[in-house]
């Protein structure tokens, strides 16, 4: 995640939320946001070791392979699958497309964009979306996704639960979401059966959406497992699970649905990692080890 400073005027007390000591709301986002910037919080998969494979090199496009390049918009405010330690992108998702890149003969080129405008900008902008996009029939009736992971939904709370939040019924809580995300989707609908509404807030990032709960702004966060995962380790002890994983869907890179040769292409490479045990190496080292795809199926869901 890119590091966000949070004025103090706008944080609250948070003694409720230390296991050990009373520490203030700034002190715990000051510590999360001093770790975003800090290299070693991060092992990135070292992408230098994995080679081309001729068989993908000859299914990527001309077009594409003129610059050199494979560009992909992505959203770096999504960690641990893609976001920025000292300016530079990093995340599960981003070491699997340096990977991807590599095998077509190519170098990953990142431009960070807001979450919603990522697939309308493909393939104008971007030669394929990488932003965690979890895979929907009604995504893929306009775009091809390639499979690469499998992910559930969590809840995290403050620690202790003050507010006695409860996952099952969000009828009248005050909830934090990322704008345009999967998670934003069904806190709508399920906004919908609510008599009270629930007061739900949307972020531009994810980083934000942490932060808020940390800061008492929100009750809870709703986020893809492995996001919220990473945020309770990034927290020091702030926040906690609330109920169990849910909406178990899978993940996958967003290419045009009128572009059959890219699509191709890069499931081509991505079964290639998948084949070598590569893709498997890529997410062992951000601490990942089940539900990572061993088939690089297009449009899954259908």
């Amino acid at each position: 995640m890119l590091r966000r400073r949070i004025a103090a005027t706008a944080l609250i007390g948070a003694c409720a939320l230390a296991l050990t000591a009373c520490r203030s709301a700034d002190e715990v986002i000051s510590e999360y946001n001093a770790k975003q910037g800090l290299s070693g919080y991060s092992d990135s998969y070292d992408v230098s070791s994995v080679g081309t494979d001729p068989d993908v090199v000859a299914l990527v496009p001309e077009s594409v392979a003129a610059d050199g390049k494979l560009t992909i918009g992505s959203n770096l405010y999504w960690a641990p699958a893609e976001f920025q330690i000292n300016g530079q992108p990093t995340g599960y998702e981003i070491d699997m497309m340096k990977a991807v890149a590599a095998r077509m003969g190519l170098e990953l080129d990142v431009k960070n964009a807001e979450f919603d405008s990522i697939m309308p900008g493909i393939p104008t902008k971007y030669e394929v979306g990488a932003s965690s996009f979890t895979i929907t029939a009604e995504r893929e009736v306009n775009f091809n996704m390639i499979q690469f992971y499998t992910v559930g939904v969590s809840w995290a709370v403050q620690t202790g639960n003050p507010t006695d939040f409860d996952s099952a019924d969000i009828c009248g809580r005050t909830i934090g979401v990322q704008t345009g995300t999967t998670e934003d989707e069904e806190v709508a609908a399920l906004a919908e059966k609510c008599v009270v509404k629930p007061n739900i807030q949307r972020y531009d990032s994810q980083d934000a959406v942490t932060q808020a709960l940390v800061g008492g702004k929100i009750e809870a966060m709703s986020a893809d497992s492995s996001v919220v995962d990473y945020a309770l380790q990034r927290t020091n002890g702030a926040l906690e699970l609330q109920g169990d994983i849910t909406g178990t869907a899978p993940q996958g890179v967003v290419v045009a649905k009128d572009d059959p040769e890219m699509t191709a292409a890069v499931q081509a490479a991505l079964q290639s990692l998948m084949d070598d045990g590569t893709l498997d190496e890529i997410f062992a080292t951000w601490g990942i080890t089940e539900n990572v795809a061993t088939e690089a199926i297009v449009n899954p869901v259908k």
